[in-house]
């Protein structure tokens, strides 16, 4: 599985914030009382915005290398430490990306899977 470049700065969120599980409970309507939810599965993803400040010109190519030819155009999931917590965790973009330029930077804005 491929590891994000050592010589690119990764994703942070101003706000530090992730999601919980997605979609593992599934919950039924019940005529009468509560409604029953059950568990779907265990494995299950977590979302996580973020953003890559001030690149260069030259990181800016490196990422979009990255993106296009090792991940398949963000298809395949990579290896990173999480800025939340610095645990090494497995990622996949959701989509694609965005990039600012404000001179003479570039900033990266995506938004990121957490796989189990």
């Amino acid at each position: 599985m491929p590891a994000w470049p050592s010589s690119l700065p990764f994703f942070e969120s101003a706000e530090e914030s992730r999601t919980g599980p997605q979609g593992a409970v599934i919950r039924s309507q019940m005529d009468i009382g509560p409604d029953q939810v059950r568990r779907r599965t265990s494995g299950t993803v977590r979302r996580r915005a973020g953003t890559i400040q001030a690149l260069t010109g030259d990181q800016l190519a490196e990422f979009e290398t990255f993106f296009a030819s090792v991940l398949g155009q963000g298809a395949l999931n990579f290896t990173a430490a999480d800025p939340f917590d610095g645990a090494i965790r497995d990622f996949r973009f959701v989509g694609s990306y965005n990039v600012q330029r404000i001179w003479p930077y570039y900033f990266i804005t995506a938004e990121l899977e957490i796989l189990p």
